[in-house]
């Protein structure tokens, strides 16, 4: 477990930054991909390509910032150190709802339409960033006496639940469903929904595994980020799913 892929002098290719870049390259392909299905422009993800990109990875660092007020204001330069990971998916997530609605307007396209095109790889995204934590030493859980608990450098108290790992499998899982949800769409936001309802889910539950991180009770700051993403997808299938049909 090495958090430097390739160093070659004084410059090092990071696992994590090689696996965001992935994410990256990937998302833009199987938005393209997904385009057509969801009924916006074929040639509208690689037009606004750069700037969504930009905007999820500000979003993804500001929202990391925000939760953890007081290393970033005594670190304030550390704002800027991406290259040692701190996104946060829920600012990734809120950034890029605010995008889809500009750029619904601009468009003249549905955002919701815009977000179903690209949860066809948020979960994958998801996967490679959690090997990039993996491979950081960090995320991970409670100490486990099972048997494929694991030893973390930075934990080396006793073997701990790799909570990247058992990530990465639900997001795999949840990216072939997604593919399917894409083909059986009922109505416009749907499959972005139920993405991020899912990923909620699996947060909520896999953090019950890291009693160290409680910040609200007897929930970790991720629990609270997922029930309020949890609660606006419920809001958001339920209305969406008991709306009557629009005629004509």
């Amino acid at each position: 477990m090495n958090p430097i892929l390739v160093q070659v002098g004084p410059f090092a290719v990071r696992w994590y930054g090689v696996m965001v870049a992935l994410s990256i390259v990937l998302g833009i392909w199987l938005t393209r991909r997904a385009a057509p299905r969801v009924g916006i422009p074929a040639d509208l993800p690689d037009r606004v390509a750069l700037a969504f990109v930009v905007v999820l990875l500000a979003g993804a660092r500001l929202g990391y910032v925000a939760s953890h007020p007081a290393f970033y204001l005594a670190n304030p330069a550390e704002v800027l150190r991406v290259d040692r990971g701190g996104l946060s998916s829920h600012g990734a997530i809120a950034a890029g709802l605010l995008y889809a609605a500009w750029l619904g307007r601009r468009e003249g396209i549905s955002m919701w339409s815009f977000t179903d095109a690209c949860a066809s790889w948020i979960p994958l995204a998801n996967a490679l960033v959690r090997w990039g934590n993996f491979m950081n030493g960090e995320l991970y859980g409670d100490p486990t006496s099972l048997p494929w608990g694991v030893v973390f450098p930075t934990a080396p108290d006793a073997p701990r639940h790799p909570l990247q790992l058992y990530e990465i499998a639900t997001s795999l899982v949840l990216f072939v469903a997604v593919q399917r949800w894409l083909s059986r769409r009922h109505f416009e936001g749907e499959v972005f929904w139920k993405t991020v309802g899912a990923m909620s889910v699996v947060r909520f539950g896999l953090d019950l595994l890291r009693s160290e991180h409680r910040v609200l009770g007897p929930l970790a700051l991720g629990q609270v980020a997922a029930l309020a993403v949890l609660v606006a997808a419920g809001a958001f299938l339920l209305r969406r799913g008991t709306a009557p049909a629009r005629s004509g």
